[in-house]
């Protein structure tokens, strides 16, 4: 298993996610003119003899929305009438899943800023995830017709170093240990692209199910979350050289987008690698919402003006493929492209398509977390009795722990020992956001918390570790934070020793009795060396649907860690 521990420093914003922070990837300018041309009404439009005139909302891709808009023009130069309404087509471009997110949360009406009349996705996934929900069921039709297809693909410049030729590249190439040299890997977040959907998906069938599995899907979640765009990747935004540098990105988009950057002849083209295992067709479906007879009607004759020859060789031109995969000679003949096409796969459905959307938030959803230092006497011990001490892992761990968590988490440290009298612990740093500045000359919590890691020491005496376990979980879960993953880290020697005032039976029962599955706070104890108490440490953290790990070897604790928030995929439901 690739331990990531190559890729554990910490990281700024990659210069790929700042080129496409924009929810489109493109500048406000382009937008906005989208946006005006799409909704100017028609100067010679007559409107005699309506009654009222309502206008035909259309919502598509940033891809798509050229042929939308120029469709949307001659529907209204057409002066469609139904039942005595004149209609108007309005084409905008409004990320998918906004669009979604209002289908699925009931806000039909006519006031709505977002919902459309003819949306047009990049795929059905879109559809299916939207009629999830009763009200989405309801106000979305089930068969929706497609516009074109596009099979989505890894890319990377022409002749970019350590790449597969296209035939022979398969999905182990985004995982960290299958890019080499080392390269990023920018991908869209799933949440606002069916390519991240698949890019997950493809991920999860590499990997397969089980422990291992879910912590290489944690290492390939962290390793790539800062590349990922927020929303359709303009290659020329990851690329902007032109040419095949030596740790080029490699790149999960449509293939369209690969031939609409080489149609400009780059200097250096884009290599459109298919692998092998197949991969998901995205078929631009045509979807039309609400109930209106007359808004359907006038959507059935926008979807006639989309099939004449016109407007299917506009989206040839495009790089679209035709409907059922197959490549036009102006696709066919671009570089970097084959014709064959890969071979696809419906499997991005169901339980598969919630699954890998499941993983990805799960695992990139930032941290609340306490972690609790043992610096008892027992962490003087050494490991094996020729060193490093206890106490000289647990300083490794913290420094490891802290490079693993990204700068949203809000993350406090206690020190326990009840030779710090009173309630056993000293609040090394108070729970709060790791970037946020609290030191002398604006230093972050990330950077005191490094200092405090650094200069850790065997305090003495007991732990007092039941007492302050159950302290912990109570500060975690008594401000619960329902967008971030709760929890509480244990550094420990696993020895209380009678040291607090809660017996190990009371400190199981409380937790079993506070977990709540609704808003779970998980433990995670790491415990250094021979353990006695191996058995009652399981039990605590099983509490909590929480992992016990036990180790004498320092080189497994980046795994460890790892594994521990690889268990975020199970919770609240995680076995023994």
């Amino acid at each position: 298993m690739s331990s990531g521990r190559h890729r554990l420093e910490r990281r700024t914003p990659s210069r790929f996610r700042l080129a496409l922070a924009s929810p489109l990837g493109i500048t406000a300018t382009a937008v906005a003119a989208i946006v005006l041309l799409s909704i100017a009404v028609p100067v010679g439009i007559r409107l005699s003899g309506c009654a009222r005139t309502d206008y035909l909302r259309i919502s598509g891709t940033l891809s798509m929305a050229p042929v939308l808009r120029a469709a949307a023009d001659e529907f209204n130069s057409e002066e469609h009438v139904y039942d005595g309404t004149c209609v108007l087509a309005q084409a905008d471009e409004t990320a998918p899943h906004r669009i979604m997110t209002e289908l699925a949360g009931g806000a039909m009406n006519g006031a709505s800023s977002v919902r459309p009349d003819v949306w047009v996705p990049e795929s059905s996934a879109w559809v299916e995830l939207t009629r999830v929900s009763e009200t989405g069921a309801q106000n979305i039709e089930t068969s929706p017709r497609s516009l074109a297809g596009s099979p989505v693909v890894l890319a990377a410049p022409e002749g970019a170093e350590g790449l597969p030729d296209p035939g022979e590249a398969g999905w182990d190439l985004v995982l960290p240990g299958g890019r080499e040299p080392d390269r990023p890997l920018v991908m869209v977040d799933p949440n606002r692209g069916v390519d991240g959907m698949a890019a997950m998906h493809a991920v999860r069938r590499e990997l397969g199910g089980g422990d291992e599995a879910d912590a290489d899907m944690t290492d390939f979640v962290r390793d790539v979350q800062l590349d990922t765009a927020f929303g359709e990747i303009d290659p020329a935004g990851v690329y902007p050289l032109g040419g095949a540098q030596e740790r080029a990105a490699l790149t999960v988009l449509p293939e369209q987008a690969v031939a609409a950057y080489n149609s400009r002849s780059p200097e250096e083209p884009l290599e459109a690698l298919y692998p092998e295992e197949g991969t998901v067709l995205l078929d631009y479906p045509f979807v039309t919402t609400g109930d209106d007879p007359r808004m359907r009607a006038a959507a059935d004759d926008l979807y006639s003006i989309l099939q004449r020859d016109s407007y299917r060789e506009r989206l040839r031109g495009l790089g679209f493929r035709d409907p059922d995969g197959t490549a036009a000679e102006a696709l066919a003949e671009l570089p970097g492209i084959d014709p064959e096409g890969p071979e696809t796969h419906a499997d991005l459905t169901g339980d598969a398509l919630l699954a890998s959307l499941d993983d990805w938030n799960r695992l990139s959803m930032p941290s609340r977390t306490v972690v609790l230092a043992d610096v008892s006497a027992a962490m003087a011990e050494d490991l094996g009795g020729d060193g490093p001490s206890r106490l000289e892992v647990t300083r490794d761990a913290a420094r490891l722990g802290l490079s693993l968590f990204p700068d949203e988490t809000d993350m406090g440290l206690w020190l326990i020992s009840d030779s710090f009298g009173g309630d056993g612990r000293q609040d090394a740093q108070d729970l709060g956001r790791l970037d946020e500045a609290v030191g002398e000359g604006g230093a972050t919590r990330r950077e005191e918390l490094q200092g405090v890691a650094e200069e850790i020491e065997v305090a003495g005496g007991g732990s007092r570790l039941y007492d302050n376990i159950l302290d912990a979980y109570e500060e975690v879960s008594s401000d619960y934070d329902e967008d971030k993953i709760n929890s509480v880290i244990v550094l420990t020697a696993g020895e209380d020793g009678g040291s607090s005032d809660i017996s190990h039976g009371e400190l199981v029962a409380e937790l079993q009795d506070r977990f709540d599955p609704e808003r779970p706070v998980t433990m995670f104890i790491i415990a250094f060396g021979e353990q006695s108490a191996r058995e009652e440490l399981a039990e605590i953290a099983g509490a909590t649907s929480g992992t016990l790990s036990v180790t004498d070897d320092p080189g497994e604790i980046g795994d460890i860690f790892l594994s521990s928030i690889s268990r975020r995929l199970c919770v609240p439901d995680c076995g023994s």
